[in-house]
């Protein structure tokens, strides 16, 4: 058994540990100085080029250490592979244990506490090491290389400013724009809808043109397409800097369904069975050493065969719409790559391939139809998820997997996203870069963190970049010469709701928190990472002298690093930093879409919602206002002159409203006033022209919190509600606003 921390301190004294020659040091204090490729002590040999290296980022989301075909996954990863085969792997590339800290990291270069991003942008609160966007003072990634002469260019999954921030009127400092990039278009989020996204071009919302076989992962490379285009007609002298941030694999597992066809059956022997082959394969390609260890399933997870039969069946078809996601990302991952070759560009550009962190998965042991609706209403039935089981990964769907699941994506580690054990925090890495002449698939195994990826492309391009501080982040360019170079990184630490961990020079120390101990009583393992690949072996009672050690070297690492105060309190975290509700809220037609905390909370609060419609006959149809998706929503709107108001609590329990009667042509006065008990439940009463037309009792309500789309007016080009009409149904009368009042 690991020991608990009190007892470790019996053993020795922290205090003594902490003078010369313990194991790390804390991060440099804040003071300006210059960034230098000489600061690296490298043996990067610089590259003779006519024209700084282009850099093009692709951020995978929640995709596992061994989720690619060149990590050891049975899934089709072509792209990638080849890529992989013409440029180096690295498969000890650590990042944190959540995509929006990995992120900060990964533009900063130094640690995601130290600059504000401890934890997810939605749970940013007034703590300086979890506001949830990065300070303003650091300068990022972008303004570096912009200052460099380089185009700047981001696309896809931003996830680092505040919810308040993401409406209209911004403000837009925090936003990518405000951030260094020239350009972005993409979404704000992590659980974005791949079939009806809520997207963004630089400042503006915007509704992609979405065909029959529209894909958001298809749509964000034909952008990125369309951006080196116009980069090489306008500025072809000029390298350019393209950060590609993909919403796959994290949920939703949405696909086409050419792919889902294709992983139809894949599956069916479960995960236990499949993980041993995935480990023999990353021991062939050399991802994993030949003597690592394959950790067993944690005793929380069910058992493959010990799963009834119809939860093994649902179970399977959402690692099958998993595997198409990924399929699917990398076949448009290989247009990107393809028109770049058309440009004479891939040659001289470093392409980068990683993961924000871990596999994920949970909520149910044979995963979720709709997630969303797990993780903010009630459970889903094991009935209800298989009459949907041929809904999985298409657009009524929003799927996630089982933990069962995530323990394969993870092989050989522990755990998953949001621990801080390898399974959470060890990321696929793939660097590209055929001008820059590195040695063809070398897989190379020195520890390396997400906060190196800046000094370390610093060095590559050969700028030196005025910084207001010293980055965290050590360059591991002299790896891409020298794949057989020792680990030149001292000291990472690492937090995520609580779970700790701190790796210095080859041992780690890491406990799982669990939320309302006490922090100085949780249990903490050992690890001798360098020696243990997949942290399988715990040293804590046979080395406790050396876990003391790390523990008190993480106390100094936190401190220096705004880690401090932990805090484990995330319930409510959403509803915490949401705007605060007003009394009065007013939409109007052609107006732009507003976020979905914006949306009046008819939850928690009695309701007025009043429209005086201009109908030029008795057949009008068309949205008056639409908020949510068909996952959880509501939507009025006409349909051949009658009303409908209809309430999605779940894709199965809908409450619909209608008027008997047309509405005549003329000017009609539209009112509906809700009671509600705060708790779930409400009754609304529709009248029209001041005459009563009926009620409707809402058994059951979602908070505003759970919705996972914005709210519109007098249209839907966002998520389909009711599926009571095709397209986006503009109103074909007119009205000037739509007014809700709530009683606060």
């Amino acid at each position: 058994m690991p020991l608990s921390r009190r007892d470790l301190i019996k053993v020795t004294a922290a205090s003594a540990l902490l003078a010369d020659g313990a194991i790390g040091q804390a991060a440099p204090a804040p003071g300006g100085r210059a960034i230098s490729s000489t600061d690296y002590a490298s043996s990067w040999r610089p590259r003779n080029l006519a024209r700084r290296p282009n850099i093009l980022m692709v951020v995978l989301d929640d995709v596992g250490f061994s989720d690619l075909g060149c990590f050891g996954s049975e899934i089709d990863t072509p792209c990638i592979d080849n890529l992989a085969r013409g440029g180096a792997r690295f498969n000890n590339f650590q990042v944190t244990a959540l995509c929006a800290p990995t992120r900060a990291c990964l533009m900063s270069g130094q640690n995601a506490h130290r600059v504000g991003v401890g934890n997810i942008a939605e749970w940013g609160r007034p703590l300086p090491g979890y506001r949830g966007y990065i300070r303003e003072d650091v300068k990022l990634l972008p303004q570096m290389l912009g200052e460099a002469g380089y185009n700047t260019i981001a696309v896809g999954k931003w996830h680092l400013s505040m919810v308040n921030d993401q409406d209209a009127m911004g403000p837009f400092d925090h936003w990518p724009t405000g951030r260094g990039f020239q350009h972005w278009y993409g979404f704000h989020g992590s659980a974005v809808d791949h079939f009806h996204p809520e997207l963004f071009r630089n400042h503006s919302q915007v509704y992609p043109t979405k065909g029959e076989n529209y894909h958001l992962t298809n749509d964000l490379v034909t952008q990125s397409i369309r951006y080196l285009q116009d980069h090489r007609v306008a500025t072809p002298e000029k390298p350019f800097f393209m950060y590609l941030g993909l919403g796959a694999c994290h949920f939703p597992f949405h696909a086409p369904d050419d792919k889902l066809s294709k992983y139809r059956g894949r599956y069916s022997q479960g995960y236990d069975s499949m993980r041993l082959p995935r480990f023999e394969r990353q021991k062939a390609l050399g991802v994993v050493p030949e003597n690592a260890l394959l950790t067993p399933r944690p005793d929380e997870v069910s058992g493959w065969d010990r799963l009834p039969t119809s939860e093994r069946v649902f179970s399977e078809r959402t690692m099958e719409a998993f595997a198409a996601m990924l399929d699917h990302a990398d076949s448009e991952i290989q247009r990107l790559v393809t028109a770049l070759q058309l440009m004479g560009e891939l040659d001289n550009t470093i392409l980068m391939v990683m993961s924000d962190n871990g596999a994920g998965g949970g909520y149910h042991r044979a995963g979720a139809l709709d997630v969303r609706r797990i993780a903010y209403i009630e459970p889903e039935t094991v009935a209800e998820k298989m009459r949907g089981l041929d809904l999985v990964g298409t657009e009524r769907s929003s799927p996630l997997y089982s933990t069962g699941w995530s323990h394969l994506g993870n092989t050989p580690l522990k755990r998953r996203k949001g621990d801080t054990y390898a399974g959470g925090t060890r990321s696929p890495l793939i660097l590209h870069w055929p001008a820059g002449e590195l040695q063809l698939n070398a897989v190379n195994s020195q520890y390396h963190h997400v906060t190196d990826v800046v000094p370390t492309l610093l060095e590559m391009a050969g700028i030196e970049a005025p910084l207001p501080e010293p980055l965290d982040g050590t360059s591991f360019a002299y790896t891409l010469d020298d794949p057989s170079q020792l680990t030149r990184k001292k000291t990472q630490h690492y937090e995520t709701a609580g779970d700790r961990a701190i790796w210095a020079k080859g041992w780690k120390a890491v406990t799982v928190h669990q939320s309302g101990d006490r922090f100085e009583d949780d249990d903490w393992a050992l690890y001798h990472a360098e020696q243990d690949f997949s942290e399988a072996v715990d040293l804590a009672e046979s080395e406790p002298e050396k876990l003391v050690e790390l523990i008190a070297l993480w106390d100094k690492e936190a401190a220096a690093n705004n880690v401090l105060p932990l805090d484990d309190d995330l319930d409510g975290l959403y509803a915490k930093v949401a705007p605060r509700a007003r009394a009065s809220y007013e939409f109007f037609p052609d107006q732009t879409r507003f976020n979905r905390l914006t949306a009046p909370d008819i939850f928690r609060h009695n309701f007025n919602m009043e429209v005086v419609l201009e109908l030029p006959d008795d057949q009008v149809s068309g949205v008056i206002l639409a908020s949510g998706d068909s996952a959880a929503g509501y939507e009025l709107f006409m349909q051949n002159g009658h009303l409908y108001f209809v309430y999605i609590y779940t894709r199965e329990a809908v409450q619909r409203f209608a008027t008997d009667d047309q509405l005549q042509a003329g000017t009609r006065k539209i009112v509906i006033n809700g009671q509600v008990d705060g708790r779930g439940s409400g009754r609304l009463s529709f009248t029209v022209d001041d005459r009563s037309v009926g009620s409707l009792v809402l058994p059951k309500m979602w908070r505003v919190e759970a919705l996972n789309a914005g709210i519109r007016c007098a249209e839907n080009c966002g998520a389909p509600i009711s599926f009571a009409y095709a397209g986006s149904s503009p109103f074909e009368g007119t009205f000037e606003r739509v007014l809700v009042n709530l009683s606060l």
